[in-house]
């Protein structure tokens, strides 16, 4: 099975902390050269660091409801890194707010970074450089809150709105440019062991509750969200396409 990427131009966004640093870990790993993007700067920087002792890993800020930078921000890693093989979109918000508290102000600021920010990163990657080549492979994050509905600490009616569409964006995406030789996969992940989840389970017997939701009995570790990702990013997975994994320990059915 080839899960290598020797030679290959990836780009990770989020990847400063959590789920999207192990997958940028995973893809260093794996002989990539990994643009870094996220907007927490100095968490960048670090993170950077850690893995340019295995690797190529280059930093990048970015502020996703910033259209225009997208633009640029592609243009500069093709010149700094050369023309990009994958994409990785794992960067969101996750607010947590009962449906009649959520203003217009929170709901057009969560689409605006998981919906808005990923769609046009995804345009600028595949017109700069996949489309050109004929060839690239994509995969963004969905959530489980995209597919159905959460309690409370989780839910949100514009997180799961945002998330519900990145998974119709995903499977359009695979539609419109299979004619290019790109593939447009993602990955919906469950509860996981992450700060921006840890911030809103809280308590230990909210934990205890969320795990007695889920068939494995635990919230997954990024690790083991990453491992898939870097899969369906793959050559291995070549004929993937307009696919969504769930990755939640068999708890489809779960709800904080």
């Amino acid at each position: 099975m080839d899960l290598r990427f020797d030679g290959k131009v990836a780009i990770v966004t989020g990847s400063a902390r959590g789920i999207g640093f192990k997958v940028a870990e995973l893809m260093v790993e794996s002989g990539a050269k990994v643009a870094m993007v996220d907007i927490l700067a100095d968490r960048l920087q670090e993170s950077a660091k850690t893995l340019q002792s295995k690797g190529v890993a280059k930093p990048y800020v970015l502020d996703l409801t910033k259209v225009p930078d997208i633009k640029a921000t592609v243009s500069k890693i093709r010149q700094e890194m050369g023309e990009i093989d994958v994409l990785i979109q794992a960067a969101a918000i996750g607010p947590s707010a009962a449906a009649e508290d959520i203003t217009e102000e929170a709901w057009d600021k969560c689409f605006a970074v998981n919906t808005k920010g990923l769609f046009f990163m995804m345009q600028q990657v595949v017109v700069q450089s996949m489309a050109p080549r004929k060839k690239g492979s994509i995969v963004n994050f969905s959530s489980i809150a995209g597919m159905k509905g959460m309690r409370a600490p989780l839910c949100s009616a514009h997180y799961s709105g945002s998330k519900g569409a990145v998974a119709a964006i995903i499977r359009q995406g695979a539609i419109e440019w299979a004619k290019y030789g790109i593939r447009v996969n993602g990955v919906a992940s469950g509860g996981c062991k992450t700060e921006m989840t840890m911030s809103l389970v809280g308590s230990p017997e909210k934990m205890k509750e969320a795990c007695a939701l889920i068939p494995l009995g635990r919230l997954s570790e990024p690790h083991e969200v990453a491992g898939p990702v870097v899969f369906m990013a793959s050559d291995a997975a070549s004929m993937y396409t307009g696919q969504i994994m769930i990755v939640d320990g068999g708890g489809e059915s779960m709800g904080f």
